[in-house]
């Protein structure tokens, strides 16, 4: 196709900014679905284009902000809800939860037909929106109180993790599903097991599993002596104290982190693995029993983390559930 020199700038100044593009004009939208035609442009949305090469390198959760940036340009008055908005407020989640690709306003009425196939508006009554980075979104009481109520118990610890690490007062989404009279079984729950210590969201998903399955929920970040460097302690990711003195640790990623890194030198990959084995000595000697490596696979599989967690005897509180 020939070079349009006006559509390249117009997607270079999108790609700038770290956002979609916009046909301002109707030549400019045409020149675009032209080449949404010959396929080096994608659309992701209604009206908004991205180049096909630029957008295949992108995260489920940069394209979101991508297309949200662009929306905010031509709708200033929408107020981003549910998981978009946790997308703007930079809470974990797994990228599985954006195979869709659909946007969440916060809107007094349900979807009107007109609308883009991908915009989901959540009914809220009332709400003011508060800025962040530039985008109109709701705070992260609502925010949260949304994302509970839509996702799992295991999609959304996580998210509860992660806004808890930011300091949100984890306890006021609890008295907000109160006062709007909605169902709080699992926001109940998220709020008593969320945690600012967990690292990451693979930490946050598998003790979400751990505590779905029925196990004893775990201890988070557990502090054990460092007898190489005082001042920085070892933290377990996840910590049993059972009957008989037993301590059981479970680490998540482990040993996979330093060896699955491209372009690391055997050297520093050997001082990994060693530093890795005499943590493992000195946890052993402060009373842990026994180390559980769990990974990714777990959590695609959780047959297999009941599987490690039964062998390692972790009793079962109460009954799996699925909320």
């Amino acid at each position: 196709m020939r070079a349009n020199p006006s559509i390249e700038h117009l997607l270079d100044q999108a790609q700038a900014d770290r956002r979609c593009a916009i046909g301002s004009t109707s030549a400019d939208r045409r020149a675009l679905a032209a080449r949404v035609h010959g396929g080096s442009i994608i659309t992701p949305y209604r009206g908004l284009y991205a180049r096909r090469d630029y957008w295949d390198v992108l995260n489920p959760i940069d394209r979101t902000l991508h297309t949200v940036r662009a929306l905010a340009l031509q709708h200033p008055a929408w107020v981003f809800a549910g998981l978009t908005a946790a997308c703007i407020h930079g809470y974990d989640h797994s990228w599985s939860l954006h195979g869709d690709g659909v946007i969440s306003i916060a809107s007094p009425r349900p979807n009107q037909p007109g609308d883009e196939r991908r915009l989901h508006r959540i009914y809220i009554r009332d709400f003011d929106g508060i800025r962040v980075n530039g985008l109109l979104v709701t705070d992260p009481i609502r925010t949260l109180l949304d994302c509970g109520g839509e996702y799992s118990f295991v999609e959304a610890l996580p998210l509860f993790d992660s806004a808890a690490r930011q300091g949100v007062q984890i306890g006021k989404v609890n008295i907000l599903c109160n006062t709007l009279g909605l169902d709080s079984s699992n926001i109940r729950l998220l709020c008593a097991h969320a945690s600012a210590l967990s690292d990451n969201g693979g930490e946050s998903t598998i003790r979400a599993l751990i505590i779905s399955n029925g196990f004893l929920p775990p201890e988070v970040q557990r502090p054990f002596a460092n007898p190489n460097n005082p001042n920085a302690p070892y933290r377990a990711d996840l910590t049993w104290r059972l009957p008989g003195d037993r301590i059981i640790v479970a680490e998540y990623d482990g040993m996979a982190k330093y060896v699955t890194q491209e372009g690391m030198k055997r050297r520093t990959i050997q001082a990994a693995v060693q530093a890795e084995r005499a943590r493992e000595t000195n946890l052993m000697a402060q009373g842990v029993s026994l180390i559980i490596r769990l990974d990714f696979d777990d959590i695609v599989n959780p047959e297999r983390l009941i599987g490690k967690l039964t062998a390692a005897g972790i009793p079962r509180a109460s009954q799996p559930f699925v909320l």
